[in-house]
């Protein structure tokens, strides 16, 4: 789809630039001749164009797989607000006795000694399964211990669980370590585990030590309606790390799986305008050294896209999950559309998140999801190659509110690479079937009325179970309010 870029600098100097997302290709109007682009364009011949796929065409996977999401279980000792695993059915817990079976299992794939395999643990907080979670990682070492290139191990822990123990064992494993965290807007998580001073202790003198060693560690923030400033939670992280090359993972703007996910969502378009603004001013005035490095590389790599011309035809969901050599599983091998969700749940899309066993590879069939391509929303959009799709398993208000969020975090993001390409700011971008409100980069020209878009439900939830010793939350529930 073409878009009409109109732009302009401090100064007042203005110019109009056309952008195509399906070629990811910038023009000046004024002199359509002029494309920004490098003097050689690499290659695009051999590259995987991305497979679409919705319920009634279902996303299969390969047997050579790259990344492997072990599920260990949905349960955990916290309930944060957004999370995206609230309202999804839990499974029957699983437990060590299962490692032996679930190992045996994976003889099914066709692993590469050469290639090497990412393997992630996930809960709920993994943690609450330690005593699972221990024995499976080294009995999986150990199956591969032959390897050219071992296994590599990844984990997302909330840190109110860690020990000494734990760290230790962390370090000799060579794990990657991200502690969930939102720094100043913890609360909208709910506790915080620096409250406890030996807790704190211990995860501080983990964090410490693993930079020391040049072990990869980051604390990972999301950043929703409440906690909207990546520079604050820059200035939080250095505060307590004392670190001011401190790593921030994640800092993209939460997508909205359920009553909760709209509460911490932007509700009314003033408040989409002053996210746009503030993100925008933030990265810029601090040309970029805000320590989330995922959200500075989304950037350079849109910029980089532009100047090679690099097509929409291989664009992948933004979470990996629809790439073919990447599954999530839990121990007893059912194959999930990816962690957050469980092998007895429904999507919103009304098909079951199990697409199949790794006893029955052949058939696995996902129909869960809906690509990118498949929604006129994306094929539309001028942020396509940032947003990457957003949730691919979100459907109906669920996915209008996350792709709104999703939206407003991207197009600041636009901005800077327009910006950086062209050295002028988009303010309005102009397309057939484009809403105002997208049109209207930071709701300065249009002069449009603020409006609510969302008004949440009450959600409830409680601890009502026990898992390895850790009391945890059930499913959450939603109720309606007096």
């Amino acid at each position: 789809m073409l878009f009409e870029i109109h732009a302009s600098k401090p100064t007042g100097e203005s110019a109009v630039f056309m952008y195509d997302n399906m070629t990811n290709t910038l023009t000046n109007q004024a002199d359509p001749t002029i494309t920004y682009q490098y003097d050689v364009l690499e290659s695009q011949e051999g590259w995987s164009e991305s497979l679409p796929f919705d319920k009634h065409t279902p996303l299969r996977k390969s047997k050579q797989i790259t990344n492997l999401k072990i599920q260990l279980g949905l349960s955990c000792n916290y309930s944060c607000s957004y999370c995206s695993q609230k309202f999804v059915e839990r499974a029957p817990e699983t437990n060590k006795r299962q490692i032996d079976q679930f190992l045996a299992k994976l003889d099914v794939l066709e692993l590469s000694s050469q290639q090497g395999l990412n393997i992630e643990f996930w809960g709920g907080e993994p943690f609450v399964y330690w005593k699972t979670m221990k024995p499976l990682a080294e009995a999986i070492r150990d199956k591969y211990k032959h390897w050219e290139n071992p296994p590599r191990f990844h984990i997302i822990t909330n840190g109110s669980l860690l020990t000494e123990e734990i760290c230790d064992w962390l370090s000799m494993m060579n794990f990657n370590v991200g502690i969930s965290h939102d720094g100043p807007g913890q609360k909208v998580r709910g506790p915080d585990p620096f409250d406890d001073p030996e807790t704190k202790r211990v995860i501080l003198g983990f964090y410490r030590a693993m930079r020391r060693l040049g072990k990869p560690i980051s604390f990972n923030c999301m950043i929703n309606r409440d906690n909207q400033s990546r520079k604050q939670v820059y200035e939080w992280f250095v505060q307590l790390t004392g670190d001011p090359n401190v790593q921030i993972g994640e800092g993209a703007f939460i997508d909205a799986y359920d009553e909760d996910g709209i509460r911490s969502s932007l509700q009314t378009l003033n408040e989409h305008f002053d996210y746009r603004q503030r993100t925008f001013g933030e990265i810029y005035a601090a040309s970029g050294n805000i320590a989330f490095q995922g959200t500075i590389q989304k950037v350079q790599n849109f910029i980089h896209g532009i100047l090679n011309h690099s097509e929409a035809k291989y664009v992948g969901q933004r979470c990996g999950m629809d790439d073919e050599r990447t599954i999530a599983v839990d121990l007893r091998g059912n194959i999930v559309t990816c962690q957050n969700v469980s092998a007895v749940h429904t999507s919103h899309n009304g098909q079951p998140h199990l697409g199949g066993n790794l006893d029955d590879y052949d058939n696995v069939a996902l129909r869960s999801s809906t690509h990118w391509s498949k929604r006129l929303e994306c094929s539309g959009c001028p942020v396509l190659h940032l947003c990457r799709g957003s949730c691919m398993y979100t459907d109906g208000k669920y996915w209008e509110v996350t792709c709104n969020n999703a939206y407003s975090d991207n197009l600041p993001l636009f901005a800077l690479a327009v910006h950086s390409i062209t050295g002028y700011i988009p303010t309005l971008i102009k397309a057939d079937g484009l809403p105002p409100e997208r049109q209207d980069v930071f709701g300065t020209v249009l002069g449009l009325e603020d409006r609510i878009l969302y008004t949440p439900g009450k959600v409830v939830s409680e601890k009502n179970m026990v898992v390895e010793g850790v009391e945890v939350y059930g499913k959450s529930r939603l109720v309606t309010e007096a």
